[in-house]
């Protein structure tokens, strides 16, 4: 992105601008998580099963995996400040019904309307930081989203946690919701248009056009996108990177992190919460340390993120096979800082989706690298709870025995993905080479290693006319 001569400075507007937006990512991860202390009274409040608790979260995060490409249309065609308001009145409002649900289906539907809401924040921040700072700055900007994001877990861990002991369920998710609904009122006044060149490109064309292009034609241009987005080989490295480095992590801190700790190491409910703590300061730590790093060195960004989805699926491993099935707290500690590297390093699939795409698909793009991780959070949330009611069925807390054996589907997901992100990995490597040997500019020099595709991906780019090449962003 270039500045033209009219363009102001980057400042405290920016900074702003940009917070705001933020803020409702904060609220969204908050109320994401909620229920990452609440399971066990959740269980209570509803009679519920631990595959039943699961599906709160499984039916929230697979309608955010959803709508994440409809998510990046809608922000690119309407622009961010009109989705993050829609986003923070859903959250609210669907989290006020939460609160005051009687039965089990009705909270289902709660949580999945918050799921709606929740996938439109994430995209429409970056977009903010695409429009309102430079290219430079993306990286930054990205890792203190995170920071927003991590705040916002912070908040529903330790904190929520004391809400739900001293003033129950009812009024601690009320106040939540009526967070969320009154945040709407700093989005309702539209702001200046953001000063980086091709940030509201096509919002404004798109806007400039609805009236002459029919809905059928529209709908086909999207679906190109959408097409061109997912067959670019950074964005699918993208999609692989946030599968591996995301899932695991989360999988732990947003709902089965707590009850592993509580009911199946019976660990106490405040050495349970503060263990789920130290995941979430880990991830305020590591998401300053590799912001910074990738910012600085992007040749370093996929073998970092290589090398955290081994380190979490060590961290898996040592759940499992520990002997007896009851590591002792310091061992806990070690591996919930391992896992913490994970959303951290997730940030790497971002960055791959800005820098392969143009600057006109970037939130298309960035919705379907966002999908990966949250298809394996759902698969992997589903998964564990299932496999605890065919270990123990009808036991009102699962033990260590039967958390082990469900934790196993997280090491092997974790492990397909670690596969997968390889093989996009040394294709991608391919296909910059064949880039670079025809002229097209890439956003960083590559040195090329023994397990390179260089000749394979010439002979490729020569018979196809370069087609095979990254579609990098301007």
């Amino acid at each position: 992105m270039t500045r033209t001569a009219t363009t102001p400075a980057m400042g405290s507007r920016s900074f702003l601008v940009w917070a705001v937006g933020a803020g409702v990512y904060l609220l969204a991860v908050f109320h994401r998580t909620s229920l990452g202390v609440a399971g066990p009274q959740a269980q209570q409040r509803f009679a519920i099963s631990p595959a039943q608790l699961a599906t709160f979260v499984t039916l929230q995060l697979a309608l955010y995996a959803l709508m994440q490409v409809p998510a990046g249309v809608l922000v690119d065609r309407f622009g961010p400040r009109r989705v993050l308001l829609a986003s923070t009145l859903t959250l609210g409002i669907a989290q006020i019904c939460f609160a005051l649900v009687p039965n089990y289906p009705l909270a289902l539907l709660a949580r999945g309307v918050l799921g709606c809401g929740d996938a439109l924040a994430y995209l429409s921040v970056l977009r903010l930081a695409a429009g309102w700072f430079p290219a430079k700055r993306y990286s930054m900007l990205t890792a203190l989203t995170g920071l927003f994001g991590v705040t916002g877990n912070v908040i529903a861990t330790l904190p929520m946690t004391a809400l739900l002991r001293d003033y129950g369920w009812t009024p601690t998710f009320l106040v939540a919701g009526g967070l969320s609904v009154a945040y709407a009122a700093l989005l309702l006044k539209p702001a200046a248009a953001a000063p980086y060149q091709g940030a509201n490109a096509v919002v404004t064309a798109q806007a400039a056009g609805r009236g002459s292009v029919g809905v059928p034609e529209q709908r086909r241009r999207v679906l190109l996108e959408v097409r061109r987005a997912w067959r670019e080989p950074g964005g699918r490295l993208g999609f692989w990177v946030h599968f591996s480095t995301m899932s695991g992590p989360t999988t732990f801190g947003v709902l089965w992190g707590f009850p592993y700790l509580s009911q199946g190491l019976g660990l106490s409910s405040s050495t349970s919460s503060s263990l789920v703590l130290v995941l979430v300061v880990g991830q305020l730590i590591g998401s300053l340390t590799v912001g910074t790093l990738i910012g600085r060195r992007p040749s370093i960004r996929t073998p970092l993120a290589f090398g955290v989805t081994i380190t979490c699926l060590v961290s898996w491993l040592t759940l499992i096979l520990w002997p007896g099935g009851h590591p002792p707290v310091p061992v806990l500690v070690v591996v919930i800082l391992a896992l913490a590297c994970g959303g951290p390093a997730s940030m790497v699939a971002f960055m791959l989706a800005r820098d392969y795409n143009p600057r006109h698909r970037i939130s298309t793009a960035t919705g379907l690298v966002n999908t990966g991780g949250f298809i394996a959070i759902v698969i992997e949330v589903l998964a564990v709870g299932l496999i605890l009611d065919i270990v123990e069925p009808g036991a009102a807390q699962p033990s260590a025995t039967a958390f082990r054996w469900a934790f196993s589907a997280v090491a092997l997901l974790t492990a397909w993905g670690l596969f997968r992100l390889t093989v996009w990995w040394i294709r991608v490597r391919a296909a910059v080479f064949a880039a670079q040997a025809a002229g097209k500019p890439m956003p960083f020099a590559m040195r090329r290693h023994r397990f390179d595709l260089v000749q394979e991906a010439t002979a490729v780019a020569e018979a196809s006319g370069d087609s095979s090449a990254p579609d990098v962003a301007q």
